[in-house]
């Protein structure tokens, strides 16, 4: 072998070795939620009402979220206009995945080809089994009386199809409680003005990579954040442990935000792993700055917390 490609050779283990010895050292943000934030405070925002524990954007997982012990749980509801401009919560533009048994017309249907009276007679519980049948569509007005049940309750909504003055009308007096999302910025500036006492909360990401999420961050920057009060960026875990965006990206990124806008409230989302998530997931997030949650398993996230604050110090 030359002395050329001994040294290569020399160099390639001598990297690998480097590599092996830092593997073990996680990516940490300088900011950590249990140094502000307790952790019956921490936000979890729980994706259409009670993520895959109950059925979609129905009233009873509403209240299942919102019951929940440990953190300060947030159901997630999204929100279309009936034919007959009723608002009301539904995610998906057609009926194909919540009425897996209806006949075909139906099933390729909008909520907003249905009139409010049409809509309320489907049954948008049983897909998730025989124990939540007759669940049903809710409309905003029983939203905002839930809400007015309770002064803590909030409720983040998910623009769908709907017009903010609308929105910012039947939510009258209740604008504190009331958290407008939207992967849309230009949403945040139409939403603040029909309601400026009303949060704005933007999300991104899908579980992309930072060459997508990295400009939208740097246009908010340069914004200086206008109009957005808390954000949310979904994470994808990759098979090999990595993250998408990649967790230097995250923890660099939440850390300029809490240094340079310490009222935003920063959030972290598990994406797309549903039965998959576990309690570590969270704390690799909680690790990387997070200051809330985006999750579809809030009993998972909740006892992630738990486990988290008590660790600290350890």
């Amino acid at each position: 072998m030359s002395h050329l490609k001994f040294l290569c050779a020399f160099l390639a283990v001598l990297l690998l070795g480097f590599t092996f010895l830092n593997a073990g050292e996680p990516v940490k943000a300088k900011w950590n939620m249990r140094d502000h934030i307790a952790c019956a405070d921490v936000s979890v925002f729980v994706h259409r009402g009670a993520g895959d524990l109950a059925p979609e954007n129905a009233l009873p997982s509403l209240l299942f979220t919102w019951g929940l012990k440990g953190c300060y749980g947030t159901p997630e509801v999204d929100i279309r206009t009936t034919k007959d401009g009723i608002l009301a919560m539904f995610h998906d533009g057609n009926f194909r995945r919540i009425l897996p048994n209806a006949p075909e017309e139906i099933r390729n249907k909008r909520l907003e080809d249905l009139t409010w009276e049409e809509a309320r007679q489907l049954d948008i519980g049983v897909f998730r089994g025989n124990e939540f049948k007759g669940q049903k569509i809710v409309s905003l007005a029983e939203i905002c009386q839930a809400l007015r049940d309770d002064p803590h309750r909030k409720v983040l909504i998910d623009v769908k199809n709907v017009d903010f003055d609308q929105l910012s009308r039947e939510t009258e007096g209740l604008h504190r409680q009331v958290i407008m999302a939207t992967g849309n910025y230009n949403d945040l500036a139409a939403w603040k003005q029909a309601a400026p006492d009303a949060e704005g909360f933007f999300w991104m990401g899908l579980g992309a990579g930072e060459e997508v999420v990295g400009p939208i961050i740097e246009q908010l920057k340069k914004d200086k954040f206008a109009n957005v009060n808390r954000m949310q960026i979904h994470v994808h875990f990759n098979e090999d442990g990595t993250t998408r965006p990649s967790e230097e990206f995250l923890a660099e990124t939440l850390d300029y935000i809490h240094e340079n806008y310490p009222d935003i409230e920063v959030q972290l989302m598990p994406w797309d792993l549903h039965a998959a998530e576990t309690v570590e997931h969270y704390k690799r997030l909680a690790d990387l700055g997070a200051a809330g949650f985006g999750t579809d398993r809030p009993d998972i996230c909740f006892e992630a917390m738990k486990q988290y604050y008590a660790e600290a110090g350890k």
